[in-house]
Parts: structure tokens; C-alpha cells; sequence
């Protein structure tokens, strides 16, 4: 008996350490993350005053019928933080446009989507988020609209 009880305390103490172990493997994973780039558009900026013209950037684009859906990217001058955010040309009242992005970085991501309505004027863009970056991991976004009853989203940019 005394054999039996010296190997379950052995087995105990061995459950222990792998417990002990992923915690502190979660732990160091959780610390290793970045802080979320935004939540749904939270600490985002208006890409029409914060950006200016000569600064913008064309990236993946979509065409549904005559609109056409692209990801655009920015910063205000060198040097500075880069933007992301979607726009949609060609399009009618009350169709949409969003930017979907998400930050990968190893077993966790980071989503967030900001939209816009089309209310006049053929265009429409999203609030933009910020480009963030580190070891391994990098925001990545897309840009999705809805025109003539049809969804479609571009390539994820970068």
C-alpha cells in the first residue's frame, strides 16, 4: 500500500507542475499580445480629416455591378502611424461598406468591424483604424460592401 500511496502523490505532484506550467505559458502568452487595435472602431479616426489627400493609399479592391469596394491606407505625414479603412464609389442610397480587421497572434486574435451607409452622393467611407504591428503578428484588414443585393469583400490588406 505504502507503494501505491508514494505513486499517486507522485502522479499528483507531476499533474501539478503541467498546471503550473500552462499557467504560466498562459500568463506569458497573454502578457506577449498587443493592446487591441480597436474595439469595432473604438479609438478610430476620420480618414477625410485625419488623412490627407496626398497620403492615401489604394489597396485591395472589389467590384459589384458599378461599385466598386476598396481598402485604403494612410498617415497623416511620414513617419506617422498608418491607417486602414474601406470606402465605396459607384454606389446607392442605403448600401454599406465596412472594414473587417483582425489581429492575429498566436492562439488569439483581435476583431473589429466598422461600417458606414451610403445616404447620398455615390461614396461612402468607414472610420480607420490604426495599423499596429510586432514580433510575428500584424493588423490585417478587408473591406466588405452591399450593392444590388450582393456582398462581396476584397483581399486582406497587407
Amino acid at each position: 500500500m505504502t507503494n501505491n500511496y508514494g505513486n499517486v502523490m507522485a502522479a499528483m505532484a507531476g499533474v501539478a507542475v503541467l498546471a503550473a506550467a500552462s499557467v504560466a505559458t498562459a500568463t506569458a502568452a497573454q502578457e506577449a499580445r498587443p493592446a487591441p487595435a480597436a474595439a469595432s472602431c473604438g479609438t478610430s479616426v476620420d480618414p477625410n480629416t485625419h488623412i490627407p489627400s496626398g497620403r492615401r493609399h489604394t489597396g485591395p479592391a472589389v467590384r459589384i455591378g458599378g461599385a466598386t469596394i476598396q481598402v485604403r491606407f494612410g498617415n497623416a505625414r511620414a513617419g506617422a502611424p498608418y491607417y486602414a479603412w474601406a470606402v465605396i464609389s459607384g454606389a446607392r442610397k442605403g448600401d454599406t461598406v465596412s472594414l473587417e480587421w483582425d489581429v492575429d497572434h498566436g492562439s488569439w486574435a483581435d476583431f473589429g468591424v466598422c461600417s458606414g451607409t451610403v445616404h447620398s452622393g455615390g461614396k461612402q467611407n468607414t472610420r480607420a483604424v490604426k495599423y499596429v504591428h510586432g514580433r510575428g503578428w500584424h493588423l490585417e484588414a478587408q473591406a466588405c460592401g452591399r450593392h444590388a443585393g450582393r456582398r462581396l469583400c476584397t483581399a486582406y490588406w497587407p
